[in-house]
Order: structure tokens, then C-alpha cells, then sequence
């Protein structure tokens, strides 16, 4: 069939039409195909960028672990085939950060850049302040195959108005024995077996163990705000000048001091004693004043420290708005001979912590000094006890010259011991109460039977730290907090 002139140039026209319509199509599946190679690279590119911004906040949050006051950050660092950058902010920079720490991480790789915002604050303090009483008992536990039951019993007892009264939870890794009237008004946990009056809040045996806090992680000696030694700058008098929040302690106050429980005069320290009190408020160190500049800070005593006034009772004064809330840590033994008492029982709170020095011992005995066979407690790695004749690390409670203790408020805890020698002139026990906690890594050594009777132990729980009603610097956190006490809040992609 012969196409006239006028269809051939329409079938020309449509031939045209077609080709150009194929070629921008073509032209579009390229141009498709190099935008989707382009967002790949692209992608690549950013998703690189954010692992750079992230590896550099996980190298951040690993330094502020290790010290809490570290501020420097990262500039421009570089990392593969990119480069991340860390700044750090705190609330002397933003007011709104409070106790919290915010890191920025930017990472960059070629034109692609993310970021990472990570917040740390402090970390819940360790679950020994969650109760009245707490005793790690590991000496016991370190050394006890898990077969063999535990030896040690923590004991309440007394009869009538003597019974030893607990107000709050307990925690003991090893056996408890409540007998006679004594009470316990929360619950009981036991590593072993409980036997006697039922606890209030009920009783659990055979629990997993808590581990005391790692104090030698904790750093104190660097992290402390204020540092107690002999490079303080005492005058003649053994005085630290008022405009100084140190002036809180004195040294060679007494100089005629031995253990409580220790019956030779001629006994003498070979660590250096300080004491607690504030000589401005008056020369007995019966009132301590702690001054705002000097509150909410971590003190560091390098030695004894003595609660020892010239009379019967030490008490704060003059608190701060808000109240007194101080941390006090010694490395040595601490020694409450009298009263402790709030200036606002409401608002104050003060923690002692006592750290032992390296090396300290199970002073079974109660002379003052390692005997042969007395369980090493801390070691250096030789066996041999090499540390002062005293030990370290325990809180002892009674006055050297016999006599009662009263009331101390605190939020008490010994690295090693908490040990009693609450006696009266003749060497009977005496009663005493503490508001607070009363905790040890290790062992309680209360002793409170008399011949024919029973001197009482109350012991009040002072929830503030549990329920975050009060907020203490620098005490020991739950665990994998780091030697800072910071953990991370929250981590997000910016």
C-alpha cells in the first residue's frame, strides 16, 4: 500500500516524538540513578559523622567517670576519616544544668556532620544508706566457700524498757538473732539465717550479697574540696583561721587520748589526731559552726578524727539556709566520745566516712594493737600487718576516760569496723542512740550485755538520703557509677 505524502510526515513527526520522549526518560533514569548514588554516599557519609560525634561522647562520659571536675573537652580530634569535637558544660556555664553535666559531641566526615547531646549527674548513693544498719561482713564472705554457713551473728536483745530498739531496715551478710523485747521496726535481711522476733516489715534469708562501696575508687584525696593534714595552715594554737571553712577542726586539742577500751595510759597513736570543733564558737569545741562557703563540700582528713569536746555534747550551730550539708571522709579511725547534735534536724545532714590507710586488722581482743592470729583486714599484698597500731578505717563509739555517749546524729559508715565501747567509769555498757545510718564494710562489734542486764541500742533511720529529700557531696554511689559517682541521665542524637 502506497502512504500518501501527508501520512509519511506524520509517521516522521511521531518517530521524533517517540525518541524524544524515550531519551528524557533515559536522561531521567540517569540523573535518577546518580541522585540515588549521590544520597547514598551522602548517607554513608552522615551515618559516619554520627558514630564520630558518638565514639567522642563515649570517650567523654569515660573521662568524666574517672573525674567528675574534668571541664577541657575535645577540640577538633581527629578519628578515621573524620574528626569530632566535645564541649562541656556545667551549671557555672548554664544555671539550669544544676548538679548535672552536659556533653555536646559534633562529628564530621567530608560536608556531613552529627551530634550527640549526653547528660550525667549523679548517681543514687550506695544502697547501704537505705537502712538503719548495715555490715558487709566481708571478711567472712571473701574468705567462706559458699557451702560452708556463716559463723557470724548479729545480735539485738535487752528485756522490758532495755530491749534494743531498730527503727528502720537492716542488712546484715551473716546470721541475726533478735531476742528478748528487743525490736526491729522494718525489715530484716540476713546473708544466712534470722531467727527470733519477728521483724515488723518481715525478714529475708539467705539473700545475695551487698557489697560494701569501693572507697579507694572514690578518690577522695584528690576530689575533696578542703584537705585536713599536717600542711593545713594551723597557728601555735593548733587553730585554722576563721575565714577558712577548715576552722571546723583543730589539732593536738588533747594530746592524753587512747582507744576507748584500751586500759593502758601509756598507749599512744602512731596516726595524727585532729578534732572536731569550731574553736571561734568557743575554746571547749562544744559548737561548730560550718560556714556557707564551706557547705556542700567534701572535707579530707588525713589521721584520726575525734568527736571528743571539753563537756558532753558537740552540736552544729548557725547553719546555713537550707542547712548544714557537709561529707566528711578520714583516713584513720573516727572516734565519737559525746553527744552530736543537729543545729536543724529537719534540714542538716553530715556523713562520716572512715577509710582505712592501706593496711588494718580485726582488733579482737580490744588491746589497741595486732596480736598473732587477729585477721588482717586490708593488705598490701604481704600478709604482714605494717599499718599504725590502731588500724584504720573504724568508727569507734565511747569516751577513752569512761562515760555515756548520748545522741549523735549522722550518716555514719566504716570502711573495716564499726566497733562499741560505750562504758561507764566501772566498765559497764551504757545506752546510746544514734539518728542516722550505723553501717560497716565489714563487722559491728556492739557490745551492750552487762552482768544481770542489758544496756540499749536505738538506732533511728534517717530516710532523707533514700527518699532524695537531702543531697550529701561525695558519698559512695550504687555500683558501676565510677570513681566519680556520675552516670549517664539520657543520650540522644541531635
Amino acid at each position: 500500500m502506497k502512504l500518501s505524502r501527508n501520512e509519511r510526515g506524520s509517521a516522521i513527526l511521531l518517530a521524533l516524538a517517540l525518541i524524544v520522549m524515550f531519551s528524557g526518560i533515559g536522561l531521567m533514569v540517569l540523573n535518577r540513578a546518580n541522585t540515588d548514588t549521590d544520597l547514598s554516599f551522602n548517607q554513608v557519609h552522615y551515618d559516619q559523622a554520627f558514630w564520630l560525634a558518638d565514639a567522642g561522647a563515649e570517650r567523654a562520659v569515660a573521662q568524666l567517670k574517672d573525674s567528675a571536675i574534668w571541664r577541657t573537652g575535645y577540640p577538633n580530634t581527629a578519628l578515621g576519616e573524620g574528626t569530632y569535637s566535645v564541649s562541656v558544660a556545667d551549671s557555672l556555664t548554664d544555671t539550669s544544668l544544676d548538679d548535672r553535666v552536659r556533653l555536646v559531641a559534633l562529628g564530621k566526615r567530608g560536608e556531613a556532620a552529627g551530634g550527640v547531646e549526653v547528660i550525667m549527674g549523679p548517681a543514687g548513693y550506695h544502697p547501704l544508706y537505705d537502712h538503719a544498719i548495715y555490715a558487709g561482713n566481708y571478711w567472712e564472705h571473701d574468705s567462706k566457700p559458699d557451702s560452708v554457713p556463716y559463723a557470724d551473728t548479729m545480735k539485738f536483745s535487752g528485756t522490758g524498757g532495755d530491749g534494743d530498739i531498730i527503727n528502720g531496715d537492716i542488712f546484715f551478710n551473716g546470721n541475726v538473732k533478735t531476742t528478748g523485747s528487743a525490736t526491729i521496726n522494718g525489715s530484716a535481711e540476713a546473708g544466712g539465717n534470722y531467727t527470733g522476733n519477728a521483724p515488723t516489715a518481715g525478714s529475708t534469708t539467705n539473700v545475695d550479697y551487698l557489697e560494701p562501696p569501693d572507697l579507694a575508687a572514690m578518690n577522695y584525696e584528690t576530689i575533696a574540696n578542703y584537705k585536713v593534714n599536717s600542711s593545713s595552715p594551723w597557728d601555735g594554737s593548733g587553730r585554722i583561721a576563721s575565714s577558712d571553712p577548715r576552722h571546723i577542726f583543730v589539732r593536738n586539742f588533747r594530746t592524753d587520748l587512747k582507744p576507748p577500751g584500751v586500759s593502758s595510759s601509756s598507749y599512744t597513736f602512731s596516726n595524727t589526731n585532729y578534732f572536731w570543733g569550731d574553736p571561734w564558737e568557743g575554746s571547749d569545741l562544744a559548737e561548730v559552726s560550718v560556714p556557707a562557703a564551706g557547705n556542700n563540700k567534701v572535707y579530707f582528713v588525713d589521721g584520726n578524727l575525734w568527736v571528743e569536746p571539753d563537756g558532753t555534747t558537740s552540736q552544729l550551730k548557725n547553719s546555713p539556709t537550707g542547712g548544714t550539708h557537709i561529707t566528711v571522709v578520714v583516713k584513720g579511725n573516727i572516734y565519737f566520745s559525746d553527744n552530736l547534735l543537729y543545729d536543724k534536724p529537719t534540714q542538716d545532714g553530715i556523713a562520716f566516712v572512715a577509710m582505712t590507710d592501706k593496711e588494718s586488722y580485726d582488733d579482737k581482743d580490744n588491746d589497741g594493737k595486732f596480736d598473732a592470729g587477729e585477721a588482717i583486714l586490708h593488705d598490701d599484698g604481704d600478709g604482714i600487718y605494717e599499718g599504725p597500731a590502731e588500724g584504720s578505717g573504724n568508727v569507734c563509739f565511747g569516751d577513752p576516760n569512761g562515760g555515756p555517749l548520748g545522741h549523735v546524729y549522722g550518716f555514719l559508715y566504716a570502711d573495716n569496723d564499726f566497733k562499741d565501747y560505750v562504758l561507764a567509769p566501772g566498765g559497764e555498757p551504757l545506752d546510746f542512740e544514734v539518728t542516722g545510718t550505723m553501717s560497716a564494710g565489714n563487722d559491728l562489734d556492739i557490745r551492750r550485755d552487762l552482768v544481770g542486764g542489758h544496756a540499749q541500742m536505738r538506732v533511728n533511720h534517717d530516710t532523707r538520703l533514700r527518699d532524695g529529700v537531702l543531697d550529701l557531696p561525695g558519698l559512695p554511689s550504687g555500683t558501676g557509677a565510677g570513681a566519680s559517682g556520675l552516670v549517664v541521665l539520657s543520650w540522644r542524637e541531635l
